[in-house]
Parts: C-alpha cells; structure tokens; sequence
C-alpha cells in the first residue's frame, strides 16, 4: 500500500508539469508580436523604471514599437563600398611618408600666428611607443606567465625617460630646416601651399 502511493504521487507530479508546460509554451505562442524583453509594460517586465507613470510607461512602449516598425521598414543598407574608410586610408598613405611636405598654419584668436613648412608628419604628444599602463602584483612586480593566478593591478607605466605622467594635449612637427615645433592650439595643415590675407604675428628666423 505504501509504495502505490508513492507512485502515485509521482505520476500526479509528473502531470502537474506536463501541464505548466503546455500553459507557457501557448503563452508564448500567443504573445502579440513586437513585444520583446525591451518593451516596457509586459508581463515578464511591469515597467521599466520604479518611477514611471503609466503614461510614461505607454509612450516607452510604444516608441519600441515603433522602433522596430522603422527598422524592419529600412533595413540597414548593404554596403560595396565605404567612402569614409576610403579617406582614412589615404589621408594614412598621404602623410605616413618621411619626406612628405605639407603647410601648418598655427591660428590663436582667430589670427594666424605662424606658418611653417612640414617635413614628414603632424604628430601628437599623447602617441607613445610603448603602452602607459601595465599590470603588477602585490609586490610591484610586471604580472607574466610566471605569476599567473596572482591578483594583478594596472598602473600608470614609466615613460621610455623613466618619468611618469601626461603630456599635454598638443601636436608637434619637424619643420622642413629640421627644426622641433610644438603647438597648443588650433591649426591647419594643407599639402599645397595657401594664401594668407593677413601676415602672420610670428616670424621666425632661420639660424
């Protein structure tokens, strides 16, 4: 007598299951379509954000809604070609030659300042040869193979000169003479040479 009532009691199991099932697979089926586990109001989410109104709440929705009404009505276009990285790879192949000549204008408060012919490349001081930041132990010690599975930390990483810290937003340039300049501020740069109205406030002299 007892284990037919154990029995029975598994099978009983077993039918309750069978049957949450089948209640939240035609749940699912039946779900209007467009809502999704990003709509706001649903069933699986009541509302987006604790503080919403319902009215709130609606517009939220209905924006979704509307979202993918867009989307599937413009598709995102199949691109042959890019344009935009068409530019970049030739503005790269212009100025990454060494005897490249351009024209830098230095401009402060809407003058310009200086004019200088360029050797090569427009540089930033922020652009590094080796990486500003590395991973240490405990102990100060660069994390490798030979420490693997210790708690390693980023910090700022020592400059080739040994020094830490930022350089300042600015851009530098080797002039075609072979002289370093260095500029904190607006400018502009052309590889063809162009005509200033106005002279400039600095002149320099060639020594």
């Amino acid at each position: 007598m007892y284990t037919f009532k154990k029995a029975f009691t598994l099978i009983e199991l077993l039918v309750v299951v069978a049957i949450i099932g089948i209640l939240a697979g035609l749940i699912i089926m039946f779900m209007p379509k467009g809502a999704y586990a990003s709509d706001c109001g649903g069933w699986w989410q009541p509302s987006c954000t604790s503080n919403a109104s319902e009215s709130n709440k609606d517009q939220i929705k209905q924006l979704w809604l509307n979202q993918a009404k867009l989307v599937q009505a413009v598709p995102v276009p199949t691109m042959e070609t890019s344009l935009e990285r068409s530019n970049i790879a030739k503005r790269a192949e212009t100025f990454n030659k060494e005897n490249k000549i351009s024209y830098i204008y230095l401009v402060s408060y809407g003058k310009v300042m200086a004019f200088y012919t360029v050797k090569g490349k427009v540089s930033s001081t922020n652009s590094y040869l080796i990486p500003q930041e590395q991973l240490v132990d405990s102990k100060g010690r660069n994390c490798g193979e030979w420490n693997s599975g210790i708690e390693c930390y980023v910090v700022q990483a020592p400059d080739i000169d040994g020094s830490y810290g930022d350089n300042s937003g600015a851009i530098f340039f080797f002039t075609t003479e072979g002289v370093y300049v260095e500029w904190n501020g607006e400018y502009m740069l052309a590889d063809q040479p162009l005509t200033l109205t106005t002279a400039p406030e600095l002149v320099r002299s060639i020594k």
